[in-house]
């Protein structure tokens, strides 16, 4: 575990400003971290039928996330043979998040999630009319509404 939390760590991404999901805005002035490490792994998004949403954030910023000059958000997904799955039917909305800051979120100071899954199954499913699924795994989000 300590080799995977070290290999994440080495692997990282900064982001100055990305536009987030549907139009909204994602700010980064602080320092902001995101690392994935899949081994063996599967990362899955459907989106299956008319009117079906289905988005997956793995180690990222999503929606009106702001991340001031004070402030520091680091997120790590480290994973060994695991799955990650989501998926949305017709009429259906899935959201799942895996250590990730999402909706409308603002980190003035230190913001730390981490998942290190090994032989893990993670999975968000919406299934049948008007249904909505969210997931947030260690991650920051005021997203429950947001789909």
């Amino acid at each position: 575990m300590k080799k995977l939390a070290l290999l994440a760590m080495s692997v990282f991404a900064t982001a100055a400003m990305a536009a987030g999901p549907w139009g909204v805005q994602t700010t980064i002035a602080g320092d902001s971290t995101q690392a994935v490490v899949l081994l063996t792994s599967t990362v899955t998004n459907t989106a299956n039928g008319t009117y079906s949403n289905a988005q997956q954030n793995l180690a990222s910023n999503a929606g009106d996330v702001a991340i001031t000059a004070s402030g520091k958000s680091t997120q790590i997904v480290g994973a060994q043979n695991t799955t990650f799955a989501n998926t949305s039917n017709a009429n259906t909305k899935a959201q799942q998040n895996v250590s990730s800051n999402s909706g409308d979120v603002t980190i003035s100071g230190n913001s730390l999630q981490l998942t290190l899954a090994a032989s893990s199954n993670v999975r968000n499913t919406a299934t049948g009319y008007n249904a909505k699924a969210v997931q947030s795994i260690a991650s920051n989000s005021s997203c429950s509404t947001c789909l």
